[in-house]
């Protein structure tokens, strides 16, 4: 299932190889994708707090030392920031299954945002299961929608 939901999300067609194209490479990485950039996790700074299935607070930042490498690139997309990314997500309610989608139409049911220069809208899976937090979807950066993927070992 969390292969088609790729698929259909338009994941495993990237450039780089280093991204995870099966659900068992999922599984054993931890990453932090936006777009094309892997930011890692400050895990000092990574909040996770759930009961059963009620998420109090979800944040995942990105590594500053890896965010000053990929800022010294040239070619680096979002050269002009100063901080690495912050996904939350807060007061969200998990189906049975341990797993809910963040659409246009209950994202307001929760906070749940994207921080990278401004705040950005999310549409998401997310997925608690197996001693990993998973979200697959989409995130706003000034306007422009980028591909997200965390896979967080908890």
């Amino acid at each position: 299932m969390l292969l088609s939901v790729m698929n259909l999300l338009g994941f495993g067609q990237s450039k780089n190889e280093n991204k995870p194209q099966t659900e068992n490479e999922l599984k054993t990485e931890e990453i932090f994708n936006i777009g094309d950039y892997n930011f890692y996790f400050n895990k000092s700074k990574c909040i996770v707090e759930y009961d059963k299935n009620k998420v109090t607070d979800i944040t995942f930042v990105g590594n500053e030392e890896i965010f000053e490498k990929l800022d010294e690139k040239d070619d680096f997309e979002f050269k002009d920031f100063i901080y690495p990314p912050e996904l939350y997500i807060r007061n969200l309610t998990l189906e049975k299954n341990m797993e809910t989608k963040i659409t246009e139409n209950n994202h307001l049911d929760s906070e749940v945002g994207l921080y990278f220069g401004e705040h950005g809208y999310v549409e998401a899976q997310v997925f608690i299961k197996d001693g990993w937090i998973r979200i697959i979807g989409f995130g706003e950066v000034y306007g422009k929608k980028y591909p997200i993927k965390i896979n967080f070992k908890l």
